[in-house]
């Protein structure tokens, strides 16, 4: 599928905010500006889907969707109708919801018990095929909803940790964090460029200028850079010490 390359200046939206009564007066506002762009909350932070998904087996079967967005039809075809491109932000490998659903996809600490990062939210193992699985299932019904880009935010490990967290041979058979990451990226990347959308991700800041963070969180720019069609480095005053 021939896909036309589009130069964006977007704001994000919040699943909750792109179903409530005023995301309507955001349109309006932003169709006095030059911002052409929406990036929207399709798998949050919660891990909660932002919308119901009929065909998904896995978001289904754990109950997954929150469905602050009623009619994701009606808002698609608004957002077309004023010639907006649409952006799904699907949140990966950091999943409260997913973890406690299936604590076998987790990641673990040396205990056993589900690692949690320093604000108590558990994260799924990126060596688990079912997650990538699980995701593309996710990233397909968004294409499917007619978003133009699905967008990939926290591929990476979880990196705020008072305990190590273990990782099974088994899953790993000798595969780095960046290795896995961008072998995540490459099939996801196969699978729904299918679809016809663009993928892209959201890449951690400060690895532009270290690679002990490259190698903590799993992101190798330039091997990333290779199967998607755009990365977005976060940078945050936070990270500038």
């Amino acid at each position: 599928v021939k896909k036309e390359r589009v130069r964006v200046k977007g704001v994000y939206i919040s699943g909750y905010m792109a179903g409530s009564e005023g995301f309507q007066a955001i349109l309006d506002k932003i169709s006095q500006t030059e911002i052409n762009a929406v990036v929207i909350d399709v798998k949050n932070d919660d891990g909660r889907i932002t919308f119901a998904m009929d065909d998904a087996p896995t978001v289904n079967e754990i109950g997954a969707s929150e469905r602050y967005i009623r009619d994701i039809g009606s808002l698609m075809a608004d957002l077309k109708a004023r010639g907006i491109y649409t952006i799904a932000r699907v949140v990966a490998f950091r999943d409260p919801y997913l973890a406690e659903k299936k604590p076998e996809w987790s990641l673990k600490n040396a205990d056993g018990s589900l690692h949690r990062d320093n604000k108590g939210l558990a994260w799924v193992n990126p060596y688990r095929q079912e997650v990538w699985d699980y995701l593309v299932e996710v990233g397909r019904q968004a294409a499917k909803a007619g978003f133009d880009e699905i967008q990939f935010d926290y591929i990476r490990f979880a990196t705020d940790s008072t305990m190590k967290q273990v990782f099974d041979e088994a899953d790993t058979r000798g595969r780095s964090k960046t290795d896995i990451i961008t072998e995540f990226i490459t099939y996801a990347y196969d699978k729904l460029s299918e679809e016809g959308v663009f993928v892209s991700a959201d890449v951690f800041g400060t690895i532009i200028g270290s690679k002990i963070d490259a190698d903590a969180v799993g992101q190798v720019y330039n091997d990333m850079a290779k199967h998607l069609d755009y990365i977005c480095p976060m940078i945050y005053p936070s990270h500038y010490g």
